[in-house]
């Protein structure tokens, strides 16, 4: 999606899914958060809350009102890297922008080939690390290894 491309020219579906994810996150990473990098004033805020509490999305009034002053994609992209909130940043990577690698659970364990011994890097009392491949991205896994905990009564015997 190009940078400068208005807020207001973005196709519904990606509003909506980026509505989506910010209201379900909580306060850093949630409407809040948003509102406050965006929002002008405290009063603004509390009319947000009064929208949310009658069920309307948070974010999506947020967005409006602050797409209603030529911001740009580039606009909310700079406020969603400020935020490090990599996974509303997926929706809008323009052209040329390096975002963190977002990694799921499912990439570690195809990444780590399920923790294979061939990729692990290095042992520890503690823990494991693994190398895990995901596209052309190469990251490390620690995987901290189970405790178990002696029962009580074996215990009292030492």
């Amino acid at each position: 999606m190009d940078s400068s491309m208005y807020l207001y020219d973005v196709p519904p579906v990606f509003i909506e899914t980026f509505c989506k994810i910010i209201d379900s996150g909580d306060d850093s990473l949630g409407w809040r958060g948003l509102a406050a990098r965006i929002v002008p004033s405290w009063m603004e805020v509390r009319r947000t809350e009064r929208l949310e509490a009658i069920g309307k999305s948070p974010t999506r009034e947020l967005i409006w009102s602050w797409a209603q002053q030529n911001k740009t994609v580039g606009d909310l992209v700079n406020v969603l890297e400020d935020m490090g909130h990599y996974r509303a940043l997926q929706l809008f990577n323009p052209q040329g922008r390096n975002h963190r690698l977002v990694i799921t659970y499912s990439d570690v364990i195809e990444g780590t080939r399920h923790f294979h011994q061939d990729m692990k890097i290095s042992e520890g009392s503690f823990s494991a690390v693994y190398r895990a491949v995901k596209g052309n991205e190469t990251f490390a896994v620690k995987l901290f290894k189970q405790v178990l905990t002696l029962p009580l009564h074996t215990v009292l015997h030492l």
